[in-house]
């Protein structure tokens, strides 16, 4: 410190230990404890200013100028005064002491460190594990994360992402890649919660929508028909060329066992006034004693959109459309159905050579029949012709076919063939207009595959 920083002092001696008290210049009178007895002690009034030079100029308490005013008194230079000073260090904050105490620097006794000491190792533990706490949440949100977003790059491939993959070429996907491809539509139909959504993943055929508002309201669902439960079809080469696909869904019959310890035949059956026939037993049991199968065919069809599914036959096989349609007659009601056709022995009309009856069984259930009496000479009988096998040297020959089924408005009703609107490929799937009849009889083979 330089001596143009420090203040002019001057000085007067303590009356009870004749001590030397040094006092700023120009201080008025004050009484305070002498710093050397700790007595009260009353200083001098005097006027004195700060006198230029710094701390080697001292004037004392009473004497004159040169001028002979009162105030101070020339003195060329008093007799220099030991003076003690006490230089206070700066005070240290509470974060510097603490940072200190953390390097292993021990701070004052009795000065209270203790307790910052502790509180600060506390703290900072809390913000070690705080930060531990983040770390972890972070990583465990970011894995998650990833993760989600692989899985909905897998599921949201779209119907024909297999197909568009760059490493997988289209016989491949022909093989296996449609697999993946047909569950996640399935998925998606089944899913749907209305007509028009499950009518995105249909192939949108003349009338499709309307089925599906009627038999799949809004809020529906196939809970009862799971889609894990659907097994892939592997299909003939030329099926696969034309990019038709099978899943099929079979739920076997299922045998209710109370219903053998039943009445079974007539009351003379029962009463043991005769025999129960085998014949009998084997109707009650079929008719009576199991529960109804379920059979589904979920048949796709690769278009430029993607697959899309058959949903008419799905609804066919899922609510056994046919069989009600066949059983229940309805006047002037038409319908289609996926059908395998064959050539029927009808006694009814066996003899009559206008008439050919054929046999139309629903594609996924064999027992639901109907055997319709065709005239030879309609379209539908001509085409038809193709399955013709009586008085022929020839194996009896079945097709599928997608036809239009009609009741008659005359009383009794009767079941007619309205249209054939195709032969199937290999039996899974056709295109409308290929039953065109050619002008040979002879050339079946034209009108199918």
């Amino acid at each position: 410190m330089n001596g143009s920083s420090k203040l002019s002092q001057a000085s007067f001696r303590c009356k009870h230990c004749d001590k030397p008290i040094f006092i700023p210049a120009g201080l008025a009178a004050t009484t305070a404890p002498c710093p050397h007895c700790g007595k009260v002690v009353t200083s001098p009034g005097q006027g004195a200013k700060p006198v230029a030079g710094g701390s080697d100029a001292v004037v004392s308490a009473g004497q004159t100028d040169k001028a002979g005013g009162p105030g101070v008194a020339p003195v060329a230079k008093p007799a220099p005064v030991t003076t003690t000073i006490r230089l206070e260090a700066p005070k240290k904050s509470a974060a510097e002491a603490a940072q200190k105490e953390d390097l292993g620097m021990p701070r004052l006794a009795g000065g209270g460190g203790g307790g910052n000491k502790r509180r600060g190792k506390g703290n900072m533990a809390a913000v070690i594990a705080a930060v531990l706490i983040l770390l972890v949440a972070g990583g465990v949100t970011l894995w998650l994360a990833e993760k989600w977003k692989k899985d909905k790059q897998a599921d949201a491939g779209g119907a024909d992402h297999a197909a568009n993959t760059p490493t997988m070429s289209a016989d491949v996907w022909s093989l296996t890649g449609w697999k993946q491809d047909a569950s996640e539509v399935l998925n998606a139909f089944m899913t749907a919660k209305t007509p028009e959504e499950r009518m995105k993943y249909a192939i949108p055929n003349e009338g499709v929508l309307d089925e599906l508002k009627m038999f799949y309201p809004a809020g529906s669902d196939d809970a009862d028909t799971p889609q894990e439960s659907f097994a892939h079809v592997m299909g003939g080469e030329a099926d696969r060329g034309r990019g038709i696909f099978l899943m099929q869904y079979r739920q076997p019959a299922q045998i209710d066992m109370r219903e053998y310890f039943a009445p079974i035949g007539s009351l003379e059956a029962v009463t043991g006034q005769r025999l129960t026939s085998l014949l009998e037993m084997a109707h009650r049991i079929d008719e009576d004693n199991l529960s109804k199968p379920v059979g589904i065919n979920a048949f796709f069809k690769k278009t430029e959109q993607g697959l899309k599914l058959d949903a008419s036959v799905f609804i066919q096989g899922k609510f056994r459309t046919f069989r009600a349609f066949v059983d229940y007659p309805r006047p002037g009601k038409t319908q289609v159905f996926r059908v395998v056709a064959r050539e029927s022995l009808s006694h009814e009309l066996r003899d009559d050579p206008r008439y050919r009856t054929y046999r139309l069984e629903d594609f996924a259930y064999p027992r639901d029949f109907a055997n319709v009496p065709t005239q030879v000479d309609s379209e539908a009988g001509k085409i038809l012709s193709a399955l013709n096998w009586r008085g022929e040297n020839r194996e009896l020959t079945m097709r599928t076919a997608t036809v239009e089924l009609g009741w008659s408005d005359e009383s009794p009703s009767q079941l007619k063939i309205v249209k054939v609107v195709c032969w199937e490929f290999l039996g899974v799937g056709g295109e409308p207009g290929n039953t065109l009849v050619h002008e040979s009889p002879a050339d079946s083979s034209a009108e199918g595959e």
